[in-house]
């Protein structure tokens, strides 16, 4: 395991009122054929599996994430690693109450860089606690929570759910992982609706299958 040695290792599923949560991760695909079966790709409601998120400094370290056009590129290559369920991570002090108290059975994950599936110690994150308009950026993996992200699978339409930051301090309104323009920052901003539907940009999707290169 990837995290292993790591603050997060030995971090365990725990059961709650006698279910246990299996731990367990699906086999997804890459960006590149280089990734492999080990890779996905994120993708948002609002633009569709066109866009994906991708490392606009590569390769260079302390990188911004954007949205970019889909294929099979090595700055668009991730890989999703299980870190825990909440209640376990909040149990070890590892994140909040905010978020450990409101989704403790709900899973919680690290997006790790790893461009042709060359696994990097970088993971999707935020600098600190996020707040309204945080910039998204590749940190060090499995330091603290602000690599954490928290799939809100309650919350989800056609297919796609957001993804709360493991630093999250706003149980009621949650910051979320959201997507700006085309080409623009990645951002968390507090998980909003609009005639009862969530923000498009909110929302987001593992994408399976090596990326074919965009249409000329």
């Amino acid at each position: 395991m990837y995290l292993a040695g790591r603050i997060f290792a030995g971090i365990t599923t725990l059961a709650l009122a006698g279910t246990a949560l299996v731990a367990t991760v699906p086999s997804a695909d890459a960006a590149t054929q280089a990734c492999g079966s080990d890779c996905v790709a994120l993708v948002t409601e609002d633009y569709g599996p066109q866009y994906t998120i991708a490392d606009i400094g590569f390769p260079f370290r302390d990188r911004h994430i954007t949205l970019a056009t889909a294929g099979p590129y090595a700055n668009e290559d991730f890989q999703r690693e299980y870190v825990g369920n909440v209640a376990g991570l909040y149990a070890e002090g590892i994140v909040g109450p905010a978020l450990g108290q409101t989704w403790p059975r709900d899973w919680a994950y690290q997006y790790v860089y790893a461009p042709d599936g060359n696994v990097t110690d970088l993971c999707l994150g935020v600098p600190g606690t996020a707040t309204q308009g945080t910039v998204v950026y590749l940190y060090p993996c499995g330091v603290n929570a602000t690599t954490i992200w928290v799939p809100m699978y309650g919350y989800s339409q056609r297919g796609y759910e957001p993804l709360i930051t493991g630093t999250d301090t706003n149980a009621s309104t949650p910051y979320v992982l959201t997507a700006g323009a085309v080409g623009g920052l990645l951002t968390t901003t507090k998980l909003s609706e609009i005639n009862h539907l969530l923000f498009a940009t909110q929302m987001w999707q593992n994408e399976f299958g090596v990326l074919p290169a965009p249409a000329s």
